[in-house]
Protein backbone atom coordinates (compact mmCIF):
# COMPACT_ATOMS: atom_id res chain seq x y z
CA UNK A 1 0.00 0.00 0.00
CA UNK A 2 1.32 3.40 -0.96
CA UNK A 3 0.92 6.00 1.78
CA UNK A 4 0.33 9.36 0.09
CA UNK A 5 1.31 11.50 3.10
CA UNK A 6 4.56 9.64 3.69
CA UNK A 7 5.33 9.21 -0.01
CA UNK A 8 6.35 5.57 0.29
CA UNK A 9 5.07 1.99 0.34
CA UNK A 10 4.14 0.61 3.73
CA UNK A 11 4.95 -2.94 4.81
CA UNK A 12 1.90 -5.23 5.06
CA UNK A 13 2.22 -5.48 8.85
CA UNK A 14 2.04 -1.70 9.13
CA UNK A 15 -1.04 -1.60 6.88
CA UNK A 16 -2.75 -4.12 9.18
CA UNK A 17 -1.75 -2.00 12.16
CA UNK A 18 -3.17 1.17 10.59
CA UNK A 19 -6.47 -0.58 9.80
CA UNK A 20 -6.58 -1.98 13.34
CA UNK A 21 -5.84 1.40 14.92
CA UNK A 22 -8.53 3.09 12.86
CA UNK A 23 -11.01 0.37 13.79
CA UNK A 24 -10.01 0.73 17.45
CA UNK A 25 -10.63 4.48 17.37
CA UNK A 26 -14.01 4.01 15.68
CA UNK A 27 -15.13 1.23 18.02
CA UNK A 28 -13.99 3.10 21.14
CA UNK A 29 -15.87 6.19 19.94
CA UNK A 30 -19.03 4.20 19.15
CA UNK A 31 -19.00 2.46 22.55
CA UNK A 32 -18.41 5.77 24.34
CA UNK A 33 -21.35 7.37 22.51
CA UNK A 34 -23.48 4.31 23.34
CA UNK A 35 -22.75 4.62 27.08
CA UNK A 36 -23.27 8.37 27.00
CA UNK A 37 -26.61 7.94 25.24
CA UNK A 38 -27.64 5.22 27.71
CA UNK A 39 -26.82 7.53 30.61
CA UNK A 40 -29.00 10.28 29.10
CA UNK A 41 -31.77 7.77 28.42
CA UNK A 42 -31.54 6.61 32.05
CA UNK A 43 -32.00 10.16 33.31
CA UNK A 44 -34.89 10.58 30.86
CA UNK A 45 -36.46 7.39 32.22
CA UNK A 46 -35.99 8.61 35.79
CA UNK A 47 -37.68 11.91 34.90
CA UNK A 48 -40.62 10.15 33.24
CA UNK A 49 -41.15 7.45 35.86
CA UNK A 50 -40.03 9.27 39.01
CA UNK A 51 -37.79 6.26 39.75
CA UNK A 52 -34.70 7.80 41.30
CA UNK A 53 -33.85 4.85 43.53
CA UNK A 54 -33.03 2.01 41.08
CA UNK A 55 -29.31 1.36 40.99
CA UNK A 56 -28.53 3.75 43.83
CA UNK A 57 -26.74 2.81 47.06
CA UNK A 58 -29.17 1.03 49.41
CA UNK A 59 -31.92 1.52 46.81
CA UNK A 60 -32.48 5.09 47.95
CA UNK A 61 -32.43 8.25 45.82
CA UNK A 62 -29.74 10.80 46.56
CA UNK A 63 -30.71 13.64 48.89
CA UNK A 64 -31.21 16.14 46.05
CA UNK A 65 -33.28 13.64 44.05
CA UNK A 66 -35.53 12.93 47.04
CA UNK A 67 -36.18 16.68 47.27
CA UNK A 68 -37.16 16.90 43.59
CA UNK A 69 -40.74 17.80 44.49
CA UNK A 70 -39.33 21.00 46.07
CA UNK A 71 -37.38 21.84 42.91
CA UNK A 72 -38.96 24.74 41.01
CA UNK A 73 -41.21 23.42 38.22
CA UNK A 74 -39.37 25.39 35.53
CA UNK A 75 -36.12 23.52 36.33
CA UNK A 76 -37.82 20.14 36.11
CA UNK A 77 -39.52 21.17 32.86
CA UNK A 78 -36.21 22.42 31.44
CA UNK A 79 -34.59 19.03 32.06
CA UNK A 80 -37.58 17.22 30.60
CA UNK A 81 -37.39 19.34 27.44
CA UNK A 82 -33.60 18.88 27.13
CA UNK A 83 -33.97 15.12 27.51
CA UNK A 84 -37.06 14.77 25.32
CA UNK A 85 -38.80 13.32 28.36
CA UNK A 86 -42.20 12.70 26.83
CA UNK A 87 -43.84 9.49 25.74
CA UNK A 88 -42.92 5.93 26.64
CA UNK A 89 -39.65 4.75 28.12
CA UNK A 90 -37.95 1.50 28.99
CA UNK A 91 -37.74 0.52 32.66
CA UNK A 92 -35.09 2.46 34.55
CA UNK A 93 -33.91 -0.89 35.93
CA UNK A 94 -33.16 -2.06 32.37
CA UNK A 95 -31.04 1.02 31.67
CA UNK A 96 -29.14 0.65 34.94
CA UNK A 97 -28.52 -3.05 34.25
CA UNK A 98 -27.33 -2.35 30.72
CA UNK A 99 -24.95 0.39 31.85
CA UNK A 100 -23.56 -1.91 34.55
CA UNK A 101 -23.06 -4.61 31.94
CA UNK A 102 -21.20 -2.15 29.71
CA UNK A 103 -19.00 -1.07 32.64
CA UNK A 104 -18.18 -4.71 33.36
CA UNK A 105 -17.24 -5.62 29.78
CA UNK A 106 -16.37 -2.81 27.40
CA UNK A 107 -13.40 -1.22 29.23
CA UNK A 108 -11.62 -4.58 29.31
CA UNK A 109 -12.13 -5.07 25.60
CA UNK A 110 -10.85 -1.58 24.82
CA UNK A 111 -7.90 -2.25 27.14
CA UNK A 112 -6.97 -5.47 25.32
CA UNK A 113 -7.44 -3.82 21.92
CA UNK A 114 -5.33 -0.81 22.94
CA UNK A 115 -2.59 -3.09 24.27
CA UNK A 116 -2.54 -5.04 21.01
CA UNK A 117 -2.37 -1.74 19.08
CA UNK A 118 0.46 -0.40 21.24
CA UNK A 119 2.38 -3.65 20.83
CA UNK A 120 2.06 -3.12 17.07
CA UNK A 121 1.14 -6.71 16.38
CA UNK A 122 -2.58 -6.94 15.65
CA UNK A 123 -3.68 -10.07 13.82
CA UNK A 124 -4.81 -9.73 10.20
CA UNK A 125 -8.39 -10.29 11.40
CA UNK A 126 -8.03 -7.82 14.29
CA UNK A 127 -10.07 -4.99 12.77
CA UNK A 128 -12.86 -7.46 11.99
CA UNK A 129 -12.81 -8.61 15.62
CA UNK A 130 -13.14 -5.00 16.77
CA UNK A 131 -16.12 -4.31 14.53
CA UNK A 132 -17.69 -7.66 15.44
CA UNK A 133 -17.39 -6.84 19.14
CA UNK A 134 -18.94 -3.41 18.63
CA UNK A 135 -21.86 -4.78 16.58
CA UNK A 136 -22.41 -7.53 19.17
CA UNK A 137 -22.51 -5.01 22.03
CA UNK A 138 -25.06 -2.85 20.20
CA UNK A 139 -27.17 -5.93 19.38
CA UNK A 140 -26.97 -7.04 23.03
CA UNK A 141 -28.10 -3.59 24.18
CA UNK A 142 -31.02 -3.59 21.76
CA UNK A 143 -32.23 -7.03 22.83
CA UNK A 144 -31.65 -6.27 26.53
CA UNK A 145 -33.91 -3.21 26.37
CA UNK A 146 -36.67 -4.74 24.24
CA UNK A 147 -39.85 -6.14 25.73
CA UNK A 148 -40.56 -9.47 24.11
CA UNK A 149 -44.09 -10.74 23.56
CA UNK A 150 -45.09 -13.34 26.16
CA UNK A 151 -44.82 -16.27 23.74
CA UNK A 152 -41.15 -15.36 23.00
CA UNK A 153 -40.19 -14.54 26.58
CA UNK A 154 -38.78 -18.04 27.32
CA UNK A 155 -36.34 -17.49 24.43
CA UNK A 156 -35.25 -13.94 25.26
CA UNK A 157 -32.24 -15.17 27.21
CA UNK A 158 -30.99 -16.96 24.07
CA UNK A 159 -31.51 -13.84 21.94
CA UNK A 160 -29.77 -11.72 24.59
CA UNK A 161 -26.91 -14.12 25.31
CA UNK A 162 -25.99 -14.76 21.68
CA UNK A 163 -24.64 -11.28 20.86
CA UNK A 164 -23.14 -11.09 24.34
CA UNK A 165 -21.19 -14.30 23.74
CA UNK A 166 -20.12 -13.18 20.26
CA UNK A 167 -18.62 -10.10 21.90
CA UNK A 168 -16.94 -12.05 24.69
CA UNK A 169 -15.40 -14.55 22.29
CA UNK A 170 -14.19 -11.68 20.07
CA UNK A 171 -12.45 -10.31 23.14
CA UNK A 172 -10.98 -13.73 24.01
CA UNK A 173 -9.66 -14.17 20.46
CA UNK A 174 -8.05 -10.73 20.48
CA UNK A 175 -6.56 -11.36 23.92
CA UNK A 176 -5.18 -14.73 22.78
CA UNK A 177 -3.56 -13.06 19.77
CA UNK A 178 -1.43 -11.00 22.17
CA UNK A 179 0.29 -14.22 23.24
CA UNK A 180 1.27 -15.33 19.75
Amino acid sequence: LFHSKLGCRLPEKMVISLAFNKALAQVAAALAVKVGALNLMTVRSRMLTGDFSTGKPHGKPLKEEAALERTPAWITMLFKVMLGAVGPTFDTERFVGLINNAKENEPFFIGVAAAVAIAGSPPAWGATALYTYCAARFAHAFVFLMDFPDFLLPYKIVFRATPYLVGVFSMFALAASAFS
